[in-house]
């Protein structure tokens, strides 16, 4: 197996070398074996590898068809940058497709660092999500599709074991049918939208990995975003009792700069708040090792199992009183 692996390895470098003529001098290095591709740097240059059992060369372009789209609009992103051949996408041996980014200007979130987690940043996280959700109306590719027939769009259910999680993802899903596909509501989204999905540089953000992106619910951007934010922020200052109320007072204001925020958008929040928490759970169950599970790993699963099941509300944030100020308008855009 330590072979075989050590084989795919120099098979991808050689391949990566040559398809983008890079200088050998220069390492290429693995930054990411993640749940879905693996991710290496080189230079100024981003490489994601993905196996074609996951992703189809017609759906990869589709994706980069959707980050051209938004920086046609302004949006700032981070541009897929072709080979030698000339291809947006290259293949490596039989079932392997990869792409090259630009690599985002700046660096990763460090959220224990004021300069760079405060206000200020949500503020320009939810305008840059605002910015992007609007330009995506006027940006036509084809997109997995949430639907109220196909309401699973990320396709959980046949990966669900436990039934008491089954059920209360079918009622998530059955309070969503109730919402109206309307344009201010329902879009392109990315639909990973969190703080390791993007860059910042002097407070300009920089986003990038959009192979999840859909046309589904606004609001589960905006709920992704606060949920990996809150999580992370409340593991390393669990003393921090005002972030949620910092992180939406500031989210919002930058986010109605770009778009419409209406109350039906916020009620979804909590609804897709629980909807991420069973996703991760899920994901977690399938590609962590369980039969030699870590005792961090051991509690995250019981305590996201026992969160869902029992419908405790994430984070405890009064949404209704979010709305009853975007009502009266205390949510201002200044």
């Amino acid at each position: 197996m330590l072979n075989l692996e050590r084989e795919i390895k120099k098979m991808i470098t050689d391949s990566l070398l040559h398809l983008y003529d890079l200088p050998l001098e220069r390492e290429l290095v693995p930054i990411n074996d993640g749940f879905n591709n693996t991710v290496y740097t080189n230079g100024d240059l981003i490489f994601r590898v993905s196996p074609s059992s996951r992703r189809s060369q017609l759906d990869i372009m589709n994706e980069l068809a959707f980050i051209k789209g938004l920086w046609k609009k302004g949006v700032p992103v981070a541009l897929p940058v072709a080979s030698i051949r000339k291809r947006m996408v290259e293949t490596i041996g039989e079932h392997l497709f990869v792409v090259a980014f630009e690599k985002a200007l700046g660096t990763s979130i460090d959220i224990t660092n004021p300069v760079i987690w405060n206000k200020e940043l949500f503020y320009h996280w939810g305008s840059l999500m605002g910015k992007m959700h609007s330009a995506g109306k006027e940006i036509k590719v084809a997109r997995p599709t949430w639907t109220v027939h196909q309401p699973d769009i990320l396709n959980l259910f046949p990966k669900i074991s436990s039934k008491p999680v089954a059920e209360m993802y079918s009622q998530l899903l059955n309070q969503l049918v109730k919402f109206p596909l309307t344009p201010d509501l329902f879009g392109l989204i990315h639909n990973d939208f969190h703080q390791g999905n993007f860059f910042v540089n002097e407070g300009q953000i920089t986003v990038f990995d959009f192979d999840d992106s859909a046309y589904h619910w606004f609001a589960y951007d905006l709920a992704v975003s606060f949920y990996h934010a809150f999580w992370q922020a409340t593991s390393f200052t669990p003393e921090d009792n005002e972030f949620s109320s910092v992180f939406w007072e500031n989210f919002i204001k930058g986010y109605k700069q770009e778009h419409t925020l209406s109350a039906e958008l916020i009620q979804q929040i909590p609804i897709f708040l629980k909807i991420r928490e069973i996703f991760l759970y899920t994901l977690f169950l399938e590609k962590w090792d369980i039969g030699n599970i870590e005792d961090w790993q051991e509690y995250t699963l019981t305590n996201l199992k026992n969160n869902i099941e029992t419908g405790e509300p994430y984070a405890n944030v009064n949404f209704a009183e979010m709305i009853d100020n975007l009502s009266i308008g205390k949510i201002n855009l200044k």
